[in-house]
């Protein structure tokens, strides 16, 4: 599993602001923060895995003969007919290949102070390209406010073209965080360097590690607006050769990651576990999990957080009991979450997501 995932939880620790009055509103906000890393999302989020949307035309069918105008990616609104995958696939549904994939590129680009706007994507070395366009409205956590993963395939060619682009700025000798950032939100990019994943961050996205810090040159944020331009729309500049395939498709995920925790405060594994359905339970106790600890800007609080990476059918069994056992759902462009024990006097309230993994995650 991608330590990305619990990376993000501690970076945007001391962004929390002061304690929502219950669990629920804090889950809501320590949602937005941590999505800010990706959607192509190594991060641990809200995500959805019962309600099985798959709408791909107005009509929800899975229509793959539909082709943009343009060679390129036509970056849809939130309101847009053809949108990716939000849930787990279709029975059947065959899986993005190769289940593996060597990254080249991601990027997040937030073009709001929350997330309506955002706009996400990742490269990988044997051509596929990935995003996901979020949108905004009167609710901005409705779950048709979001495009869902979207796939199209480069040549070497094009994929060697967009990196190039990226690199052409000159920002990517060395990982740094840029402050100062005067109209930019926030963002990030990570883009191979020879050997290695060069990364640059601005606004809420600072990691939480040894990067430099500077303040941003008028040069740069320049540079880092052209790059929104670019990446938003291939299209407008990236040769017909460029691509195999431009066809827009839903992303089908070769696996999901499976998340949960409990209110803040230390809660054990064990006690966890225990205040889930029983056949819940001895599902999740058969995986392999990985834990993180994160302390809150709430005087002596923490919050442990578990995830396992699992085959999509396994997911979808953990669906299926979750269901059937009657659990409270919350349904938004993230996905659904079970939080389960919310109204049982005396129990440990928990809340459980789950999200696709990409091709560098499995």
């Amino acid at each position: 599993m991608s330590s990305e995932r619990f990376d993000v939880l501690e970076r945007f620790a001391p962004l929390f602001e002061a304690p929502e009055r219950s669990f629920e509103g804090f889950l809501r906000r320590r949602d937005r923060k941590r999505r800010n890393q990706r959607i192509t999302a190594g991060a641990v989020g809200t995500a959805v895995f019962v309600a099985t949307v798959w709408i791909v035309t107005t009509g929800g069918s899975f229509d793959r003969t539909q082709t943009p105008a343009t060679p390129g990616p036509t970056v849809a609104p939130y309101d847009a007919d053809r949108v990716g995958l939000v849930g787990l696939p279709p029975e059947g549904a065959m899986p993005s290949t190769p289940r593996r994939g060597e990254l080249v590129l991601s990027f997040v680009f937030g073009h709001t102070s929350g997330d309506p706007g955002r706009f996400s994507g990742s490269v990988y070395a044997d051509g596929r390209l990935i995003w996901q366009r979020l949108g905004g409205g009167a609710d901005e956590y409705a779950i048709d406010h979001t495009t869902g993963f979207l796939e199209q395939r480069l040549t070497p060619e094009g994929v060697e073209l967009v990196r190039s682009e990226v690199l052409s700025t000159g920002l990517f000798d060395d990982d740094l965080n840029l402050w100062g950032t005067y109209g930019l939100y926030f963002g990030r990019i990570e883009v191979r360097n020879g050997d290695r994943l060069v990364r640059v961050t601005w606004g809420d996205m600072r990691p939480d590690n040894a990067t430099t810090e500077v303040r941003t040159t008028p040069q740069q944020a320049s540079a880092l607006q052209r790059l929104d331009a670019r990446l938003a729309d291939p299209a407008s500049w990236l040769p017909a050769s460029a691509w195999e395939d431009p066809e827009i498709k839903p992303y089908v995920p070769a696996g999901y990651w499976v998340c949960y925790e409990a209110q803040p405060g230390g809660v054990g594994l064990s006690r966890v576990l225990a205040s889930l359905p029983r056949p819940a339970e001895d599902l999740l106790r058969t995986w392999d999990r990985t834990r993180q600890e994160l302390v809150l800007p709430y005087p002596g609080t923490s919050l442990s957080i578990w995830c396992s990476n699992v085959a999509t059918e396994e997911a979808r069994a953990l669906a299926q009991i979750l269901d059937d056992t009657g659990q409270e759902r919350h349904e938004d462009f993230f996905g659904l979450r079970y939080v389960i024990g919310q109204r049982d006097p005396g129990a440990t309230e928990v809340s459980l997501s789950v999200g696709p993994l990409l091709p560098d995650e499995l």
